[in-house]
């Protein structure tokens, strides 16, 4: 994946044109999968999205990507945009997450 594609608000453009299609977001999961992945440690991740139909497009992709790689991925679905004051990483536990959004290559 070369870095020209990854802006200060990550990847952008027109759904299905360039880097934007569902084999880019299946790439780029894999790939971040493999960053993340560390030891034995089950590493999970959070997917948010807003409302526009390349969202329905590009969540699964990225699924896949993440699951492949071995990940627990939970699904959001659409968030709205806030402004973050707190800057700690979050890290959801099993227990504060609801279960029925969880995926898992298991």
């Amino acid at each position: 994946m070369v870095r020209k594609y990854f802006g200060t608000d990550g990847i952008r453009g027109k759904a299905n044109e360039g880097a934007m299609t569902a084999e880019t977001a299946l790439r780029v999961g894999m790939a971040a999968g493999r960053v993340f992945r560390r030891g034995d440690h089950r590493h999970r991740v959070v997917i948010g999205k807003d409302t526009r139909l390349s969202g329905y497009m590009l969540e699964p992709a990225l699924t896949a990507g993440f699951t492949s790689m071995g990940m627990d991925v939970f699904l959001f679905g659409p968030l709205p945009t806030t402004y973050r004051k707190n800057k700690r990483p979050f890290h959801p536990s099993p227990t504060a997450l609801d279960k029925r959004w969880k995926t898992s290559p298991s």
